[in-house]
């Protein structure tokens, strides 16, 4: 009764065509979900993740599993979803999407020995300013499908770096360069990385690097979308 008269008051609209959401519809409905460009299988979404992060740091950074949900298009739907749930203040929407994600991974089998989930972190004052991590959000979804623990606290960003939206590939690879190191000690071994979009693979690289340099063995990587090249 209480949820009904609130959807009465405030009634849930879809983020993007701004229709009322039917039952079972979460945040965009059904009809504009079909606009985003899903990947077809998990090990699709992982060979072109290793494609992309290999085509800039070559063999020089490895990691032991990959999943992305979707791939990222300038202009889209997606983009229009991400954006309100980076910018303006939908934060459950990370954990929505963060499920997907789980579910995602167990689809295939492939969660594996996983033992934590690391979110990618905020500078202190980004997140003072934005009230909240995407990334943290996503990463408490995954947590949720997966039932491994959030190890929110592990990480820090110690440099403030500009945003990577409009940098050049180079300028990307460059700005999180020793941003990241590890607060305190871990007993855990396979750590699985989480952030919202890749697009060049600089960021998960440079906090990967710190989650080593802090003892993990084994680092995967799991993001929302994968921006593709157009």
């Amino acid at each position: 009764m209480r949820e009904h008269l609130l959807h009465l008051l405030f009634p849930h609209v879809c983020l993007l065509c701004r229709k009322l959401l039917l039952p079972g519809e979460e945040y965009c409905c059904n009809s504009c979900r079909a606009e985003f460009d899903p990947f077809c299988t998990p090990v699709a979404a992982e060979e072109l993740l290793r494609r992309t992060i290999a085509s800039h740091f070559g063999d020089t950074f490895l990691f032991e599993r990959g999943w992305c949900r979707y791939q990222f298009h300038k202009k889209s739907p997606l983009q229009q979803v991400l954006h309100a749930l980076k910018y303006e203040g939908r934060f459950n929407l990370g954990r929505s999407f963060g499920r997907q994600l789980g579910e995602w991974m167990l689809s295939e089998g492939g969660a594996g020995d996983i033992e934590c989930i690391v979110p990618v972190p905020l500078h202190p004052l980004k997140k003072i300013e934005r009230s909240y991590n995407q990334s943290e959000k996503i990463a408490e979804g995954i947590a949720q499908s997966l039932q491994k623990p959030l190890r929110r606290e592990l990480l820090v960003r110690k440099r403030y770096t500009v945003s990577q939206t409009g940098l050049s590939a180079l300028e990307r690879k460059k700005n999180p360069e020793g941003a990241f190191f590890v607060a305190q000690g871990f007993a855990e071994r396979h750590l699985l990385l989480v952030d919202d979009v890749v697009t060049t693979g600089a960021t998960m690289v440079a906090a990967a690097s710190a989650l080593r340099r802090g003892g993990a063995e084994k680092i995967s990587l799991a993001a929302v979308a994968l921006a593709i090249k157009e």
